[in-house]
C-alpha cells in the first residue's frame, strides 16, 4: 500500500507538480523551453497574459505578422506541432483577451482567419486539421458577436471584402456568425452592397488571378462566375438571417430547384416557415427528377423532408407506403422503424413477422 501511495505522488499531473513550488517549477520550465521555439513563444504568451489583454494582444499580433511573412514549407512531420501552435494562439484569444475586451478579441480572431492564405500556401491540409482550427476561430467570432460594438454598416462592408477575397473558404459562415451584430441595418446594407459589387463586374486585379491557370473559360468569364457564386452565397446567408425564404429561393432557377442537392435545403426552410404545400411541391419535383437514377437510393435527405411533408399534410397512408417502399428497396433500418411506429397496436408484430419472411 505504501508503494502504491508513493507511486501516486510521483504521477505526472498538475496537483503533484504544484507541490514542487514556484521556484522549482520555473527552473523546470526554463530547462524545457531551451532550444524549443514553440514552447518559448507559449511561455512568453503566458507571461503577457498575466499582464493583461493589451499585452497579450500585442504579442499575438507580432506572431500573426511572423506567420504571414514565413515562407518555409510545413511538411507532415511538422504539421501536428504547427496545428497545435495555431490552436494555442486561438486559445489565448479566448481566455486571455475575450473575457476583458470583446472588440479586441474580435479583431484578433478576424486577423487569425486572414492568415489562412499564407498558411495554406505552405502546408498540405489534406487531413483538414488546419481547416478545423479555422472553423474554431469562426466559432470564437460567433460567441463574441453579441458583445462587440462594431458599426453595422462598416461591419457589412468588412464582411463583403473578406468573403470576396477568401480563397480557402476561411470566411464561410461569417454572416450567420455575425447576424446578431449586423442586425436589420447591417443585413440590409450587406445585401445592397453585394448586389452593387456583383453588378460592377470583376476588376482587372480580380481577372488577373485567373490568368495562366489553364481554365477552359476565359479569365474574365471565370472571374465573373466566381463573383456570381459569391453573390449567391452572401444573399442566401442574408436571407436566412432575415428569415426570408423567398429571397433564399430566388437565387435558384426553376430547374435548379429540382436538383437533389438543392431541393432539401429549400424545402426545409419552407417547412420551418409553415409553408408545407410549397415544400411538398419542391421536394416532389426533385424526387420525380431523380426517379430512376442509379444513385437515387442514396438520397436519404430527399426522403426525410418528403416524409415530414407527408406527415404534416396528414397523408398517413401515403407515408406508410413510402416508408415500406424505401425499406424494401434499400433495407434502411430507420425507414422500417418509422413504418412500424405508424401501425396500430399489435399490427407492428405482424409487420415484423412479414418482414422476416421476406
Amino acid at each position: 500500500m505504501k508503494d502504491l501511495c508513493a507511486m501516486g505522488k510521483k504521477t505526472l499531473n498538475a496537483e503533484n507538480l504544484e507541490t514542487l513550488g514556484a521556484g522549482r517549477l520555473a527552473a523546470l520550465v526554463m530547462d524545457l523551453v531551451q532550444g524549443n521555439a514553440a514552447l518559448q513563444r507559449r511561455a512568453r504568451m503566458e507571461l503577457s497574459a498575466a499582464q493583461g489583454p493589451k499585452d497579450i494582444a500585442a504579442d499575438l499580433r507580432k506572431r500573426f505578422a511572423s506567420l504571414r511573412r514565413s515562407t518555409s514549407y510545413v511538411d507532415w512531420r511538422k504539421q501536428k506541432a504547427f496545428v497545435k501552435d495555431l490552436a494555442s494562439l486561438l486559445a489565448m484569444i479566448q481566455t486571455g483577451v475575450a473575457p476583458q475586451d470583446a472588440d479586441e478579441a474580435f479583431d484578433l480572431a478576424w486577423s487569425f482567419l486572414q492568415l489562412a492564405p499564407s498558411i495554406h500556401a505552405r502546408t498540405d491540409d489534406s487531413n483538414g486539421a488546419i481547416g478545423d482550427v479555422m472553423r474554431e476561430a469562426m466559432g470564437v467570432i460567433a460567441a463574441l458577436a453579441p458583445r462587440i460594438s462594431a458599426n453595422p454598416t462598416v461591419l457589412a462592408e468588412r464582411i463583403l471584402d473578406a468573403v470576396a477575397e477568401a480563397g480557402y473558404g476561411e470566411f464561410d459562415g461569417i454572416i450567420p456568425a455575425l447576424a446578431e451584430a449586423l442586425g436589420p441595418e447591417g443585413l440590409d446594407h450587406l445585401k445592397t452592397i453585394t448586389e452593387a459589387w456583383a453588378a460592377a463586374g470583376p476588376t482587372a486585379q480580380e481577372v488577373a488571378r485567373y490568368r495562366g491557370l489553364g481554365l477552359m473559360s476565359s479569365p474574365e468569364a471565370s472571374a465573373r462566375r466566381n463573383m456570381e457564386s459569391t453573390r449567391s452565397i452572401i444573399l442566401a446567408d442574408v436571407a436566412d438571417a432575415q428569415g426570408d425564404v423567398d429571397a433564399y429561393m430566388a437565387r435558384y432557377s426553376a430547374e435548379q430547384l429540382t436538383y437533389g442537392t438543392i431541393a432539401p435545403d429549400v424545402a426545409r426552410r419552407l417547412l420551418d416557415a409553415g409553408r408545407v404545400p410549397e415544400a411538398f411541391e419542391i421536394i416532389t419535383g426533385a424526387r420525380n427528377a431523380e426517379a430512376g437514377q442509379a444513385l437515387r437510393m442514396f438520397r436519404y435527405d430527399l426522403d426525410e423532408v418528403y416524409e415530414e411533408c407527408l406527415e404534416k399534410l396528414g397523408r398517413r397512408e401515403d407515408l406508410k407506403h413510402h416508408l415500406w417502399e424505401v425499406f424494401t428497396q434499400t433495407l434502411n433500418g430507420a425507414s422500417l422503424r418509422k413504418y412500424l411506429k405508424l401501425l396500430p397496436d399489435f399490427d407492428d408484430i405482424e409487420g415484423v413477422s412479414e418482414t422476416l419472411c421476406i
